[in-house]
């Protein structure tokens, strides 16, 4: 006789579902998540391989925060600094029709604005720091606003309060950038000049208004090339701006690429391939389907069947 043991294939059969269950219901978790595990215990001995990436792919989106910022700064830099050159270049071109003219109207007014424009300037105020100040960025960076102000002083040296110190920050791992441009840099060969007309105007040979004394375009005429050296000086602080930032963004490209190659990485150990999962979760379904209708089969079994 042959027996038939219905109690052992209920067994093997709850088994199965049980596997099929726990397959279909990891599918679905993966499906949902688009992750193969979901914690790091179940990557094995890739878990130090992903926390590392991860640490490493924060560090450089810290740094890509820091260059947002200089970003900014260098771009209120090369403004204010482009604003200033225009200035200058402006009060060189009034000399230059001056002295073609032989006479001047409003000279002592445009030293002022001029003046009170640049001085302006190099007290701008950026995100709440003074962009010139250099280290120092709570401190106004020029403590004069007014020309006789500057006369008053010792030396042009003295109307600058900004830090020794320009910015510098740390843009990758080994490697700080300098970035900041402080007040004195710009402003001492403009003031010097400015100051020189001033005194000019003011002094014995002054006020520079009607015609021009044969005195008068000799000494405009010799600061006409000490203004020409005044702008290259302004022009050089400004292409050493540009040069920062030039090689922020060879930086910033860098680590967005860096950025992209981690998130291609750390997905290549963490993700799962939908395609794939859903495929497999369909086939899973299928053969949780086929034990659910082996056992119901089961069921309707008696030993009459085999009698």
């Amino acid at each position: 006789m042959v027996r038939v043991s219905s109690f052992g294939q209920q067994q093997v059969l709850i088994r199965g579902i049980m596997d099929n269950q726990q397959k279909v219901f990891e599918g679905q978790r993966q499906i949902s998540t688009g992750k193969k595990h979901e914690d790091y215990q179940g990557l094995a001995g890739q878990t130090n391989t992903v926390l590392g990436s991860r640490s490493f792919k924060s560090r450089i989106e810290s740094y890509q925060q820091t260059i947002d910022t200089i970003k900014g700064k260098l771009d209120a830099n090369d403004v204010q600094v482009g604003g200033i050159i225009d200035a200058v270049e402006s009060l060189k071109e009034a000399v230059q029709i001056t002295l073609a003219n032989g006479q001047a109207e409003g000279f002592s007014e445009l030293l002022d604005q001029t003046f009170q424009f640049i001085s302006n300037g190099l007290n701008t105020n950026f995100d709440g720091t003074y962009l010139f100040a250099g280290a120092d960025t709570g401190s106004v960076p020029v403590n004069v606003t007014q020309l006789p102000d500057l006369a008053a002083l010792g030396s042009v040296a003295d109307a600058f309060d900004n830090s020794s110190e320009a910015f510098k920050a740390k843009i990758a791992d080994g490697v700080d950038l300098k970035f900041g441009i402080t007040a004195d840099e710009i402003g001492t060969d403009v003031f010097t000049e400015i100051l020189a007309l001033y005194n000019i105007d003011q002094g014995a040979s002054g006020p520079i208004q009607g015609e021009l004394t044969s005195t008068q375009f000799g000494l405009l005429q010799t600061q006409l090339g000490s203004l020409d050296n005044a702008i290259d000086g302004l022009r050089q602080v400004q292409v050493k701006n540009g040069l920062a930032s030039e090689r922020l963004g060879v930086v910033e490209a860098q680590h967005a690429d860096t950025v992209v190659f981690l998130e291609v990485f750390i997905a290549d150990i963490e993700d799962v391939d939908i395609a794939e999962a859903v495929t497999k979760l369909n086939n899973d379904q299928i053969a949780l389907e086929a034990s659910y209708r082996a056992i119901g089969s089961l069921s309707q079994l008696s030993l009459l069947n085999f009698i």
